[in-house]
């Protein structure tokens, strides 16, 4: 059930954990999901668009304040989910990262990189299911139309540039 093509964004000073979640999600999702990796939150925001889709998040990041970029992002691009990834279980500050935007608050651990295998797959076929619940289309007739639709507007801009 995969429709859309997401623009990922992994933002974690630990240059381990960026490249081990990066190939992690790579190997579940391939090409479903463009991953750009960052040590620090500023070289992030310096690239961070509309179309930029989800953001994983390092809480605390080395001389920078997560929930800080956490309002960067969001004032950059409102409609960016921001999944704040931490070692620090206070409900304080997951409570205040919800409240600065952030979509979901993971706690780094055994199970963390399978939650966001969830999030990032929920992300990629939110289409799918917004037809399905909304319009009641059967989820196949769904992914055929939302083909159909990218081919459509492909050849669209083809054409119009070809020429």
């Amino acid at each position: 059930m995969k429709s859309q093509t997401l623009n990922l964004f992994i933002i974690d000073d630990d240059p381990i954990v960026t490249m081990g979640l990066r190939h992690y999600l790579t190997q579940r999702f391939g090409s479903e999901v463009n991953i750009s990796t960052f040590l620090t939150g500023k070289s992030a925001l310096e690239k961070v668009t509309t179309e930029t889709n989800m953001v994983i998040l390092d809480y605390t990041l080395k001389g920078e304040n997560g929930n800080d970029i956490l309002k960067s992002i969001k004032s950059i691009s409102p409609g960016t989910e921001v999944v704040m990834l931490s070692s620090n279980t206070d409900m304080e500050v997951a409570i205040n990262s919800f409240r600065n935007g952030a979509s979901d608050y993971v706690v780094k651990g055994q199970k963390s990189w399978k939650k966001i295998s969830s999030l990032v797959f929920k992300a990629i076929t939110y289409p799918v299911r917004i037809m399905v619940q909304e319009f009641g289309i059967n989820k196949y007739i769904a992914m055929f139309l939302l083909t159909f639709a990218a081919m459509g507007i492909g050849v669209f801009f083809a054409l119009k540039f070809v020429n």
